[in-house]
């Protein structure tokens, strides 16, 4: 017996949402850019999911089943947004949602090879990565921090990305999978 099995449904739930919800909202990002509807439509997910987890199959993959009740939670949120029916028509979401599933194992690979090569780059590199893509800040922000030119800092990220780059596809190509 595994070890969600051992649990009650609902604690059950807590287990298998908390382990995958990075993974639900980056598939729900997928089919609408703007993450503050990403995390309504999450949010409406986590309920869907909480009053249906009885029904989950432990013995299945959970992420395809919680895919599933995002794309239709999705769709409602399009539904009741006329901004949704211009952008994004039902065909093309159906098209972007069945590829997103299908590179989700790769997609997740790469992220795990991202993190090992982010290991790999020298902390001052690393800062203006994270500065530049989880603080939100600017190159010129950086740029001025570091006390370097505007040019020198987007020369260094552009470096440092086509090192990323690199190295992700290096490991993907040992791995046997294709970059």
């Amino acid at each position: 017996m595994s070890d969600t099995e051992k649990f009650d449904p609902q604690s059950r739930f807590i287990q298998l949402f908390t382990s995958h919800e990075k993974q639900i909202y980056r598939y729900i990002l997928s089919l609408m850019p703007h993450s503050q509807d990403a995390q309504d439509v999450l949010q409406e997910t986590a309920i869907a999911l909480y009053n249906k987890i009885e029904d989950y199959d432990p013995a299945r993959p959970f992420a395809p089943w919680a895919f599933r009740f995002a794309y239709h939670m999705t769709l409602k949120h399009r539904e009741k947004s006329s901004r949704w029916h211009r952008f994004l028509d039902e065909d093309l979401m159906k098209e972007i949602a069945s590829r997103q599933a299908m590179l989700t194992p790769e997609l997740d690979q790469r992220r795990g090879y991202l993190k090992e090569c982010l290991a790999e780059v020298p902390k001052d590199k690393r800062a203006m990565l994270t500065d530049y893509y989880f603080e939100d800040e600017t190159v010129d922000e950086i740029a001025h921090s570091q006390g370097k030119s505007v040019e020198a800092t987007y020369k260094a990220l552009q470096r440092v990305r086509r090192t990323l780059m690199h190295c992700i596809e290096g490991k993907m190509q040992v791995g046997g999978l294709n970059a």
